[in-house]
């Protein structure tokens, strides 16, 4: 949602209200995953996300200072690193793959907030709706199948 505001499409107070509902089912499925299947480090993950896509949207909702945002993802965006290296180490390099993806991201938007520099916004638009679409289709895939972590 935040890559259709980036581009113009939609509005950032109702982009808001969607992210942060899209991550409150998140929280719920992560939850979930981790307490009722005991499965601590998909849930964990998700629930990451979730937190981020909460905040994310509550700051839209508001209309916060955009700079508070972009130091909450940064320290969310090195939460993702260690999860790549952690998957790397285990031997799922898929998930590796996709932390690293979405460490960029957070460090693309985290850019964009703190400079306002419009190069950084363009590349965080395309390369969050890319890797909006692959994490549901590939890691996401997955995880719902049980081939990982199940």
């Amino acid at each position: 949602m935040f890559s259709w505001q980036l581009f113009g499409k939609v509005d950032a107070k109702a982009a808001g209200y969607v992210v942060f509902a899209g991550g409150f089912v998140g929280l719920v499925m992560g939850l979930f995953t981790y307490i009722a299947l005991g499965l601590a480090l998909p849930g964990t993950l998700v629930i990451v996300f979730a937190v981020t896509f909460m905040v994310a949207g509550y700051w839209s909702i508001r209309g916060l200072d955009p700079k508070t945002l972009a130091y909450f993802l940064l320290y969310l965006g090195i939460a993702d690193a260690i999860y790549a290296e952690y998957f790397a180490i285990v031997g799922l390099y898929v998930f590796s793959t996709f932390c690293w993806a979405w460490f960029l991201i957070y460090l693309l938007f985290v850019l964009a907030l703190l400079t306002g520099r419009p190069v950084y916004s363009t590349a965080a638009k395309y390369w969050c709706l890319v890797c909006c679409f692959a994490t549901l289709l590939i890691p996401g895939f997955l995880l719902v199948s049980g081939m990982v972590f199940g």
